[in-house]
């Protein structure tokens, strides 16, 4: 899909290159301006399927440029469909009898741009998730249609925004995590002044509201105090409830992981006996 050049006579009367009109990006926007919307978006989703045979016949292994445009027409097309006005629904109701007739099959979650994805695209899974995450990371960013392929390129590719947008979703969980576990060690500091673990008198320290002790365990099953330090800052103390949340969710994830382990276990038997009745 290489670029076309006009010429054009500026007003100082020197004659310089533009680029050419993209028919292909006007013909997807006469289809969608058209009397019919309900069956334009059918029509505009066979010219992207036209148009994506012939990127992967002539142009998959050299460059990405004609990928991003495809996608960039999926996003333009996703931006058409939104919204409440007449013109929208009616596009969306011509996507839906456009599925019926492929027999493309998705759940109700299925956001509107993974369906449209998969019409261009076809049934690969593992290309529709890519494609689709990232133009659903574009929107989250609010990227324009025009930026689109600009964006795509800033960000290292496809499947690079799609491993940003896992690893991001995974470190948002792990901080909702942390800090619901920083919130359980709080309780039980607090509950523990009620009902404090021990009681130490040490010869030659004052406590203070904050104190921090170390200790070494013996043979005996003691701990034997060896450290006292009673000014305690606000980053160190913060920092050690950090390390009790951490110790926190890493005894929840162990006790999870026991519990699935454990059903799956307790399933293990009825399946068998399912299989020895079978048999019999």
């Amino acid at each position: 899909m290489s670029e076309e050049k006009v010429h054009e006579i500026n007003p100082e009367g020197e004659l310089k290159n533009s680029p050419a009109p993209n028919q292909f990006a006007t013909s997807i926007g006469n289809l969608l301006t058209r009397s019919n919307p309900e069956r334009a978006i059918g029509d505009a989703i066979d010219h992207l399927v036209d148009q994506r045979l012939h990127w992967e016949n002539h142009e998959l292994a050299s460059s990405n440029d004609a990928l991003y445009a495809l996608l960039q027409h999926c996003y333009s097309l996703n931006n058409a469909m939104s919204g409440s006005d007449g013109t929208a629904k009616a596009l969306r109701k011509g996507l839906a009898n456009y599925i019926q007739d492929k027999k493309y099959q998705f759940k109700e979650s299925s956001p509107l741009i993974a369906k449209i994805v998969k019409c261009v695209f076809g049934v690969d899974r593992r290309r529709v998730n890519a494609y689709s995450s990232a133009l659903r990371v574009a929107m989250a960013e609010k990227v324009a249609v025009m930026e689109l392929p600009k964006f795509f390129k800033d960000q290292g590719g496809i499947e690079e925004i799609k491993r940003n947008a896992v690893k991001s979703a995974e470190a948002i969980e792990r901080k909702a995590k942390r800090e619901l576990a920083e919130g359980t060690a709080k309780q039980l500091i607090d509950e523990a002044q009620v009902n404090p673990l021990a009681t130490v008198a040490v010869d030659g320290f004052v406590p203070k509201q904050r104190n921090i002790m170390l200790a070494v365990g013996d043979v005996s099953g003691n701990f034997n105090v060896t450290y006292v330090l009673t000014d305690v800052s606000d980053a160190l103390y913060n920092a050690l409830l950090k390390q009790a949340a951490k110790k926190i969710v890493e005894e929840e994830e162990k006790d999870a992981a026991l519990m699935t382990e454990a059903a799956k276990l307790k399933e293990r038997p009825a399946a068998n006996d399912q299989e020895i009745k079978k048999a019999a």
